[in-house]
């Protein structure tokens, strides 16, 4: 009798604006419908926030399926590794409860961050905005193909043989940053990287076609983006990206998966878009001004403790200064950077911007998340909730289009209460405008604020 053999698929989830939109949280609710939560790209630069039991849980590098024993977690070869801060991830997940032995899974053809490249980052990234954890120098070396572009599988194959000589080369002279080979040989950069290898070497694998494998047994696989596609290497506005493709095509490059296996692509955009770092914002509120004061404000660590005890939101809110209402929200909503803490630009949702993202990447649906931070559009002056639409061909200035307003307590307190009428009309309309099916929306960080509408 011949058996049939039941082949999985992929699906794969993308950021539609800056960053930050909230996928881990999407990525948490659908987890339970795949085998494998696999990452493709980024690095210890991408923070991932997750509602947890025990309270929020922030990763940087481990996929965000973490909440889901029966799952599997595979880190592709699209990534750029900080064996250190992997390490120190793995053993937070540890005291919180949560184990990775024998669910998580590292390509060894993934990049190598190690302490020149952090040092270069720190030394060069600022005019970017970048988060200093060298991500885009490693991947510079490994372009050029330098030897400091090492991967995971060149420690995989010599540290058992010549650890002091792995290690050695890692601590080679940096030029570029002024550093000599002793500084380097005897930072605590590279003996962290000793001591973390201890824990991250019995997650990884020398077998390229392992998420295959799995796939052709069965399983289903959700790809989850770091960063987002406006920040795409290629696609982006350069030099205001990030160091990898973050565009869903390159999930099946970068996580290891041939494409043929693809279902569909899932999109997920925040109502109150949200810019770390330098580059264009077409629809920031308070425009350059509000660009210049997070650039400034992005070297104090304490600037979310800062703005939280010196600005009043209400009177904000009451504002006709653009700025000052961006500064309400980025309160009230904490958007701040998961990694750096870096207070984030605000901006209006772009909807001809979203359009045209969600067209030129073939997203099938999406979700859209903070739409319970349109309620506060209720306290300013206009009282009415406005979407940034792009400019019309050679109009001077852009088309805003106005929405009727609701109260926060009108958002509703069961998963059977309807939503406001003002925001259902309003995200009728946006369904349309994009020409994209809305599968649901967050209504709330916590994991129940999360509302499927279909």
């Amino acid at each position: 009798m011949t058996m049939v053999s039941r082949t999985g698929y992929a699906d794969v989830l993308v950021g539609l604006q800056y960053g930050d939109e909230g996928k881990a949280r999407i990525v948490d609710h659908l987890a339970g419908d795949y085998d494998v939560i696999a990452r493709f790209n980024g690095g210890a630069n991408a923070g991932h926030t997750i509602d947890a039991p025990g309270g929020a849980l922030r990763l940087r590098q481990v996929p965000s399926g973490v909440l889901h024993p029966s799952l599997s977690l595979y880190i592709g070869s699209g990534c750029a590794i900080g064996l250190a801060d992997l390490a120190d991830e793995i053993a937070m997940l540890a005291s919180r409860g949560i184990s990775l032995r024998g669910r998580l899974i590292v390509s060894d053809r993934c990049l190598l961050v190690q302490p020149a490249h952090v040092a270069r980052d720190r030394d060069e990234g600022g005019g970017v905005g970048t988060t200093g954890n060298g991500i885009g120098p490693c991947h510079a070396d490994h372009a050029t193909r330098m030897r400091g572009g090492m991967r995971v599988a060149f420690q995989l194959r010599d540290l058992v043989a010549d650890s002091e000589a792995v290690f050695r080369h890692l601590g080679k002279p940096d030029t570029r940053v002024g550093m000599d080979a002793g500084m380097l040989t005897n930072s605590s950069g590279i003996a962290r990287m000793r001591a973390a290898w201890r824990t991250v070497r019995g997650f990884v694998t020398a077998e390229p076609d392992h998420l295959l494998r799995r796939v052709e047994g069965g399983a289903r696989v959700l790809f989850e983006g770091a960063q987002s596609v406006l920040l795409d290497l290629t696609h982006g506005e350069q030099p205001w990206v990030t160091s990898s493709h973050t565009v869903p095509a390159y999930a099946y490059v970068g996580g290891d998966l041939p494409c043929k296996y693809h279902r569909k692509t899932i999109g997920v955009a925040k109502a109150i878009v949200s810019r770390v770092g330098a580059g264009p914002f077409p629809s920031e509120l308070g425009g350059t001004r509000s660009a210049r004061y997070c650039a400034t404000a992005a070297a104090d660590r304490g600037a979310r403790h800062r703005e939280a005890a010196h600005h009043e939101p209400a009177r904000l809110l009451a504002s006709d200064d653009a700025f000052d209402i961006g500064s309400a929200l980025r309160v009230l909503a904490d958007e701040y950077g998961t990694v750096t803490g870096r207070p984030r630009r605000i901006g209006l949702l772009d909807v001809a911007q979203l359009r045209m993202t969600m067209r030129q990447h073939g997203i099938d649906e999406w979700f859209l998340n903070k739409c319970d931070c349109l309620a506060w559009f209720a306290d300013t002056p206009r009282q009415a909730i406005p979407l940034f639409d792009g400019a019309p061909h050679g109009a001077a200035e852009p088309a805003v289009r106005e929405f009727a307003a609701f109260r926060l307590d009108a958002l509703p307190q069961g998963r059977e209460d309807p939503l406001p009428p003002q925001l259902d009309a309003l995200l009728h309309w946006l369904e349309d405008a994009v020409s994209c099916r809305l599968l649901g929306i967050g209504l709330g960080p916590a994991r129940d604020q999360l509302r499927f509408l279909y």
